[in-house]
């Protein structure tokens, strides 16, 4: 085994593959290193949408075969339903544009091949990174391979993150479960459908031909109860399309659950220019917004095209903000069980359903078209009065107004927190 190369990437998921294939096609060598041995499926509950910028990164990169596959549901928006009876709202992509939504395991495995046969790329599978530092990393064998860049795509729980800032101590804020049922279709085809209901919310979407994946979303309040699958069975039930009940119940009981932690980590440190993050290792959204994939991929090719590393951090955090922004927004809006909530739940739904120039900017806004806060700003305010006008009338006055700067106080802390920005 060669141990040197111009760049060493941890982490062969979408991110990993990305970035080890721009930088070997920009002539650089790459050893890409996978902990897990070749043979085991990477079929595990992660990312499976991709929003329009995310598909044209992989055509971009050359990871065209992946979009190109027979019967693989392509993304046109998001669908809500609101519940109550109400009929749901359609979100699309704006100008037509189009998304991908496939099963993780698939994708990656699907990149893994194309980069793996990339000349100037190394990959090596079932070699576990143990530390990083400026000059490589050294694996859990004790071998040491060394390297003018070390890029951290290892995930959540990256090792190369952890070599520069520590342990991460954010806390969860709530637990996602991901079901998966055959047979069945999604009544929007080629969209994404959010249900607002119990616990939380619910989303589901087709990752094949006749293949759901649904993904509740469990308050930690709930973290006792959500143990048992009668309760999660119950709680669910009333906000399923009635075509998905029977088999998603027979998932439940059986046990074929797969459950993660969500955290809001913002999109602030990509490392020290030695050491670089890209993907889920720089920060996550909840996955209601669905833009995990989408910026790890587009986090690949500008680091690869940017020469400077300050400017490609500046460039990606003006990126990110706004979708992060509205991502903590909507989730608090869906996942909130006041009283106020609900009422800027109806009032955010209803500037959807009677304004398209509304739509056309909240889609617009999710995939990173303004990097004003302003932009985000305007709507998000309109919904505040909305929920004001449309309030529980029975509750006081300095009850509503308190409500509305607990709403206010949320988003612009967190705008305010991605400003403050870690050492490099």
């Amino acid at each position: 085994m060669n141990n040197r190369a111009d760049v060493i990437v941890v982490g062969a998921g979408p991110a990993g593959c990305a970035v080890a294939r721009a930088y070997a096609l920009a002539g650089r060598s790459v050893t890409l290193l996978e902990a897990n041995p070749e043979g085991k499926s990477p079929k595990r509950f992660a990312g499976e949408w991709l929003h329009p910028e995310g598909v044209d990164a992989l055509k971009q990169l050359g990871f065209g075969s992946t979009i190109s596959i027979q019967g693989r549901p392509r993304g046109r928006g998001f669908v809500v339903y609101p519940g109550d009876g109400e009929s749901p709202v359609k979100l699309d992509y704006v100008e037509g544009q189009l998304g991908l939504a496939f099963h993780h395991g698939d994708l990656v495995g699907e990149m893994r091949q194309v980069v793996a046969s990339t000349d100037r790329v190394t990959f090596l599978r079932g070699l576990r990174v143990e530390l990083a530092d400026d000059e490589g990393v050294v694996l859990e064998s004790g071998e040491r391979l060394e390297a003018n860049m070390v890029v951290g795509a290892d995930g959540r729980s990256s090792i190369v993150r952890r070599s520069l800032r520590g342990a991460n101590n954010h806390k969860a804020v709530s637990a996602m479960t991901g079901i998966l049922i055959e047979g069945v279709n999604a009544p929007y085809p080629d969209y994404g459908h959010v249900f607002l209901g119990k616990p939380s919310f619910l989303l589901g979407y087709e990752i094949a031909p006749s293949v759901v994946r649904i993904c509740v979303d469990v308050p930690l309040k709930f973290k006792a109860e959500m143990k048992d699958p009668e309760w999660l069975i119950a709680s669910i039930r009333d906000t399923l399309p009635l075509v998905w009940r029977q088999p998603c119940e027979e998932q439940i009981r059986g046990g074929h659950l797969q459950w993660q932690s969500i955290q809001f980590i913002d999109r602030a440190d990509y490392g020290n220019g030695r050491r670089v993050l890209i993907g889920d290792a720089v920060g996550h959204s909840h996955p209601l917004t669905a833009t995990g994939i989408t910026n790890g991929l587009i986090d690949a090719i500008e680091l690869v095209q940017t020469a400077d590393f300050r400017a490609f951090v500046r460039s990606r955090r003006r990126a990110c903000r706004v979708p992060e922004l509205l991502s903590r927004a909507l989730y608090d809006c869906f996942s909130k069980e006041d009283a106020f909530s609900h009422s800027l739940r109806r009032a955010v739904v209803s500037l959807w359903r009677n304004d398209k120039e509304e739509r056309d900017r909240t889609m617009g806004l999710l995939m990173g078209k303004s990097r004003s806060f302003l932009t985000f700003a305007g709507p998000f305010f309109k919904a505040l009065f909305g929920a004001w006008q449309g309030r529980d009338k029975t509750t006081t006055v300095m009850a509503g107004l308190s409500s509305i700067a607990s709403w206010i106080r949320l988003p612009m802390a967190y705008a305010m927190a991605s400003w403050v920005r870690p050492k490099t």
